[in-house]
């Protein structure tokens, strides 16, 4: 099994350890994992100082890039920065691209902006790497927000990460070959009615680790350990998808 949604990073007040996310990973049977770095949402963040953040970590790591997987997370500052894409691809060996439409305001009519986002989905295109997209409820990164992308790329397998809107992203699993989801931060009845509506194999499994241990010790609902260890808020991840992994979700890994 592969988690596919995976986090590095600094995120809010707290940095997690890449090395420590991935032991924590690897020790509950997962064979691999992609991930990017929550440091890409630090406020004035230097892509640079993300590339060395990767690369260093990779370095270290047990495991090499075809097992632990890096995304790249790009946003609209690294346009001012001067970041080529294929120069942070030569720099790091990527295996696919991250869009955060909420967090990092992807201007849909900014011209720039529009550029980069056709280079980068023309990058994808041309080298067979998926495009993760987290979706929300606010609007501006609803699951259809990229629509025109799906429509204009249909060699770019597109992961709607989240499923937000449910009823948004079952049209565009439904309307798009080239559109996947998953299942981070996603419950088991939305992930059963997306099975139920016919699309078991557009499914891919993540976890949003270790955002999950973020809103557990932060936010704790009542009841809740807020002094859950990771390991403890990983096995409590994926037990959540054991019921719905015994119906038949398989590991689908793009």
């Amino acid at each position: 099994m592969t988690d596919n949604h995976i986090h590095i990073g600094q995120f809010e007040d707290i940095y997690y350890d890449g090395l420590e996310v991935v032991e924590t990973v690897m020790s509950c049977g997962m064979d691999g994992l992609a991930f990017s770095s929550t440091t890409s949402c630090v406020d004035d963040v230097r892509y640079l100082d993300v590339e060395r953040e990767i690369q260093n970590f990779l370095k270290q790591a047990r495991y090499d890039s075809e097992i632990v997987r890096p995304f790249f997370w790009y946003i609209p500052d690294y346009i001012d920065q001067g970041i080529n894409i294929q120069s942070a691809f030569n720099a790091v060996p990527y295996k696919g691209i991250k869009i955060h439409p909420y967090i990092n305001h992807w201007d849909f009519e900014e011209k720039r902006h529009m550029e980069i986002l056709h280079n980068l989905f023309d990058y994808a295109a041309r080298n067979s790497l998926p495009v993760l997209i987290h979706t929300g409820h606010s609007g501006i990164d609803s699951a259809d927000r990229f629509e025109r992308f799906f429509k204009e790329y249909k060699k770019v397998q597109c992961i709607l990460a989240h499923c937000r809107p449910l009823d948004i992203t079952v049209k565009m699993l439904k309307e798009y070959n080239n559109i996947f989801c998953d299942t981070a931060f996603v419950s088991k009845e939305d992930i059963l009615h997306i099975i139920n509506s016919g699309y078991r194999e557009k499914i891919i499994f993540g976890t949003d680790f270790p955002i999950t241990h973020y809103f557990k010790t932060k936010y704790p609902r009542e009841g809740e350990n807020s002094a859950i260890t990771l390991i403890e808020q990983y096995k409590e991840d994926i037990f959540v998808f054991d019921e719905i992994l015994e119906q038949g979700l398989k590991n689908y890994e793009i």
